[in-house]
């Protein structure tokens, strides 16, 4: 019997699982087999696959789309009933090195004591920038953070970083801690998003060493830069995290979790107000309401909504401008905001001299604490890291009120999320 069995979850994607699929035939160990696992695809990428390697892929199939985890969870299930020592997990826009399979597998067997092994993955489009390289889970900020993020490699990355948990795009596991404890398969409710890093984190708190190691190699194409159409990404995002750290915040921790949770939600639903991304608002809003009343798994179809974000006011602003003066600040990356304002108006042209500008826009770390004396002249405008403007006079009124909203909306909510989270600890 062969070692390792591999999964790769589908959900039409033909032309990249087709890529990955081949990618890892090539691998020079050759100790697995290749489980394909499609969430209904109605791209004919199953047809395709059966034509292209027939017996060399087994598929297996789900009745409907069922979501990262529960298209993981398919394979993974096989995987465990037939025995196989390994289980590897690899996303469908992948491409493997050669030797990626086999050095996850020769770590796992050099290392009794490791439970996950990842692979450092680069992007696709830009192969010498590491993508990511595992994870932390932060309990001071409540959030996840990812290693090397969009670090050009220039040699000085450890050849093993030791992490909290590890996104399943590749991964391999050792079935035997599977099945020898609770840690159990991928946790399908989450239906995607933070399911394969709570999954991951299971093998660290039960004791087992999480890796990933820069000797298996991987390509990751993880989207574009396009727009997302509908606010999918918005809502799984959004009640995956905060349902995370409801459950696995420790307990003394529970009050600064409650804050800091309640602070970002706020701070993205003012902010969605602020740039009138109506639906994008509700999104978050239904997310943070399903996560505190434990709702999970795939969204009512009305929780998903066409994306509204914009930049057209800010775009609106610079019609007709020919010069503006940037005031650079050091949190603020300048090259990235210069080429943001040059796309929204692509005759606009950077000057040296703020007196003879059209336009003069400060940068800042975030809008929503600036004063208004910091921009105080007709022509200046404030811009953040994350694009929020200030424009006019009913900007900076908004921004006046942004401490008073937050702290009421943290007031009015605390108590109530502390009860949901000793709920749902309860009960899990």
């Amino acid at each position: 019997m062969k070692k390792i069995g591999i999964v790769i979850c589908n959900y039409n994607k033909k032309d990249y699982v087709l890529n990955c699929i081949q990618s890892v035939l090539e691998s020079k160990n050759q100790d697995f087999d290749l489980y394909v696992a499609d969430n209904a695809s109605t791209d004919g990428s199953v047809e395709a696959i059966q034509e292209q390697y027939k017996d060399r892929v087994r598929i297996l199939t789900n009745p409907e789309n069922l979501g990262g985890s529960g298209g993981f969870n398919l394979g993974i299930r096989k995987v465990l009933e037939e025995g196989y020592e390994y289980l590897c997990c690899l996303d469908n826009d992948i491409l493997v090195d050669e030797n990626a399979i086999g050095a996850l597998a020769d770590y796992l067997d050099k290392h009794p004591d490791t439970g996950v092994c990842g692979s450092i993955v680069y992007h696709i489009d830009y192969p010498e920038y590491v993508q990511q390289y595992g994870l932390d889970l932060d309990f001071q900020h409540f959030t996840a953070i990812t290693h090397y993020a969009d670090y050009l490699d220039d040699g000085n990355i450890p050849e093993v970083n030791e992490c909290d948990t590890v996104a399943t795009c590749s991964v391999m596991l050792r079935t035997q801690f599977i099945k020898e404890t609770d840690i159990g398969i991928m946790p399908e409710d989450n239906f995607i998003y933070w399911d394969d890093m709570e999954w991951c984190y299971r093998f660290k708190l039960a004791g087992y060493k999480v890796v990933t190691i820069r000797d298996s190699v991987v390509l990751h194409k993880m989207g574009s830069n396009t727009r997302p159409a509908n606010t999918f990404i918005n809502y799984y995002m959004w009640r995956n995290r905060i349902h995370f750290f409801m459950k696995y915040t420790p307990k003394e921790k529970l009050d600064q979790m409650s804050y800091c949770i309640l602070s970002s939600v706020f701070d993205a639903l003012y902010e969605s107000m602020y740039r009138e991304e109506h639906n994008i608002m509700q999104t978050i809003s239904y997310a943070y309401h399903d996560a505190i009343r434990d709702v999970r798994g795939k969204a009512a179809d009305y929780k998903i909504m066409e994306n509204d974000a914009s930049d057209e006011r800010f775009q609106l602003y610079l019609q007709g401008k020919e010069t503006y003066y940037l005031e650079e600040c050091q949190e603020v990356d300048s090259e990235e905001m210069q080429s943001f304002i040059e796309t929204l108006n692509p005759q606009i042209k950077r000057i040296r001299e703020a007196k003879n500008a059209d336009v003069k826009v400060t940068l800042c770390p975030y809008v929503m604490q600036c004063k208004k004396e910091d921009g105080n002249e007709g022509n200046q405008i404030m811009l953040d890291a994350e694009k929020n403007v200030i424009l006019d006079d009913n900007d900076w009124e908004a921004v006046e009120h942004y401490t008073f909203a937050k702290s009421l909306f943290i007031y009015m909510n605390q108590g109530a999320f502390l009860d949901a989270t000793k709920s749902l600890r309860e009960k899990k």
